[in-house]
């Protein structure tokens, strides 16, 4: 079973958190996603927070992900203003061949996930895709095992169905 995760990290959590699965899982490919815009660095965090909450996309690097070769996608986003980043939604947005693929999402957070969950299951659905379930993780819990072996285990039964 080929895994493909694809993530967006600002300050390393969830890329902690997406090496970890990688790690974990014999064929996972891992894809981070990066934000091309230019952004003034004393307004960059309002402005991005306005973009996720208005559940905007932004340019990204790469442009375009091709998951057709892969059985099931994983994706992972920070949390801003309650919402998965622009960036997220942008690869979300430009993924190819994920059509009739599963999907699942997990969201690092320092304050409260919010509506992060809802809305990357609908920003899927749009795609087509089959969200096999999702899973917050606060910061204070990126090292915490039990919260690795429920995320290992979504993926371990999104691989079985």
């Amino acid at each position: 079973m080929k895994i493909c995760i694809i993530y967006h990290s600002e300050t390393g959590n969830t890329r902690h958190v997406a090496q970890h699965l990688a790690s974990a899982c014999s064929d996972a490919r891992l894809i981070e996603v990066y934000d091309r815009a230019n952004y003034v660095p004393l307004t960059r965090f309002m402005s991005r927070c306005k973009k996720a909450r208005g559940e905007e996309t932004t340019p990204i690097e790469p442009s375009s992900i091709d998951v057709l070769g892969y059985d099931l996608i994983v994706m992972g986003s920070p949390v801003w203003a309650f919402k998965p980043t622009p960036v997220i939604h942008a690869a979300i947005d430009t993924l190819k061949g994920c059509e009739g693929k599963p999907a699942i999402g997990f969201f690092c957070h320092g304050g409260m996930p919010g509506s992060s969950e809802e809305t990357f299951k609908a920003w899927c659905e749009e795609r087509k895709m089959l969200v096999r379930g999702t899973q917050t993780i606060h910061m204070k819990e990126i090292e915490n095992e039990k919260k690795a072996k429920e995320l290992l285990a979504m993926v371990s039964a999104a691989i079985r169905a």
